[in-house]
């Protein structure tokens, strides 16, 4: 089925020898866990090279697997028309050049470079996104560059009602450039925005900037996930190893009340670098079950990683590196942000928060159930703010814990405690605690 697009193409190479035969990345996840929220199912977490492994554990290979060629000596000049015609499960490589038309996606198929050049697809600001993954499963999208697009840079899911959602889609290598060119004040013209899609996404080893020059901080987020309890995406998904520059939050998404939101369930962000963004460096909000946040970068930003709510849990919030924020557009400035009515638990390890501000700030009513050990915070203002009743199961101990304020150190439960030791008698917690500006942490 043809779409109406602009298919014009500029020359910036040219295609030479034989074409490039690589692998299929195909993602093979783990079946989902049982929804309990009391451990992690075999499968999460599961790396970006394993899941491009087959059952077997042997990786695909594409030796018989039909390819169709973009560019002036290539089969088709338009990808839109080389898609068209690919077989199911066919690959696309598109050579080196500028090409400026929104690009379709409906069944599997590999997306990937021929190889002898960079390639763009430059939208112009023109209406709509880059690309847009409406339905199909298994898509690759590899190692191209999307640049000046009207809302989103790629789309996967908002697909028409009725219809099948894609799922278990690689996003791998992209770069991302100048996205939400209206500045469109909606989190959701992102960099990759996954919409009510389906399971299993692997969003991975991307650079996203939302400006490459002037003010880069703006509204669209870098990496956009929709899920809700009507249309919950079922999890299992993989954000790692991604640059993010600028915009709204860096990594989050919606719904943040339900218990499907955002993430859903069974899902790792991991390794990633997120800097300079105007609100949330990272935002798991929502039930959060079996959420992995471990070893990312966060600077720059008004806030470093929010969880208000995890309505359920358990998250795991683990290794991660917070430094150097900035006053965000809701005057937010620190590391942690909790509250929300329902206690999901919430273990807190071995993150390193280091900048001016807060440590962990709660901002709506109500706390969830934090298991704190091993972090270290060294800030200007409270290290910690509790000023709820605290939930059953609580427990803060072996962290390192400094404020340049000595009028605030923690409030807890309208308590002002002014130093460790005071924290330790009222309340019984941080007994192996230290009170030192010194993290003894590896990050950074």
């Amino acid at each position: 089925m043809a779409y109406l697009a602009v298919r014009s193409f500029t020359t910036i190479g040219y295609i030479g020898g034989i074409l490039l035969i690589g692998v299929v990345a195909v993602l093979a996840l783990t079946s989902l866990g049982d929804g309990n929220g009391s451990e992690p199912p075999a499968g999460a977490g599961t790396t970006a090279t394993d899941a491009a492994k087959t059952p077997g554990g042997e990786e695909p290979t594409d030796d018989d697997t039909e390819v169709v060629t973009v560019g002036p000596s290539g089969d088709f000049t338009s990808i839109n028309e080389a898609i068209e015609e690919a077989s199911p499960g066919g690959i696309v490589e598109i050579g080196a050049g500028v090409y400026d038309e929104q690009v379709f996606i409906d069944d599997t198929v590999t997306l990937r470079p021929a190889g002898d050049g960079e390639v763009w697809i430059d939208r112009n600001c023109a209406e709509g996104s880059g690309i847009h993954v409406r339905s199909g499963s298994r898509v690759v999208i590899q190692g191209i560059g999307i640049r000046n697009t009207d809302s989103a840079g790629v789309i996967i899911g908002f697909t028409e009602e009725g219809e099948e959602v894609p799922e278990y889609v690689t996003v791998d290598g992209l770069s991302i450039e100048n996205f939400n060119c209206p500045d469109s004040e909606d989190q959701y013209n992102a960099g990759i925005a996954v919409w009510t899609a389906g399971c299993c996404m692997t969003i991975t080893n991307n650079t996203i900037t939302y400006r490459t020059s002037g003010f880069v901080k703006g509204w669209g987020n870098g990496i956009w996930f929709k899920s809700t309890d009507e249309q919950p995406s079922g999890g299992g998904h993989t954000v790692s190893g991604n640059t993010i520059t600028g915009g709204w939050d860096g990594i989050g998404g919606e719904a943040e009340g339900d218990d499907h939101g955002t993430f859903d369930r069974d899902s790792v962000i991991e390794g990633n670098i997120v800097r300079d963004c105007w609100d949330d460096g990272i935002q798991v909000e929502g039930g959060n079950v079996n959420i992995r946040v471990t070893g990312n970068t966060v600077s720059g930003c008004g806030t470093g990683i929010a969880f208000a709510p995890t309505k359920i849990g358990p998250l795991y919030v683990e290794r991660n590196y917070i430094h150097d924020l900035s006053i965000g557009e809701y005057e937010n400035l620190f590391c942690f942000k909790i509250g929300y009515e329902q206690p999901g638990e919430v273990y807190l390890t071995e993150n390193r928060c280091q900048t001016e501000g807060d440590g962990i700030l709660k901002t709506n009513a109500g706390l969830p159930t934090i298991i704190s050990r091993g972090n270290c915070f060294n800030v200007t203002r409270y290290v910690l703010t509790m000023s709820d009743s605290v939930p059953p199961g609580t427990s803060f101990d072996g962290d390192t814990m400094w404020t340049s304020d000595p009028q605030r150190f923690v409030e807890w439960r309208d308590t002002q405690y002014y130093s460790l030791e005071e924290f330790q008698a009222g309340t019984g917690f941080e007994a192996t605690g230290r009170e030192s500006p010194d993290c003894h942490l590896d990050q950074g």
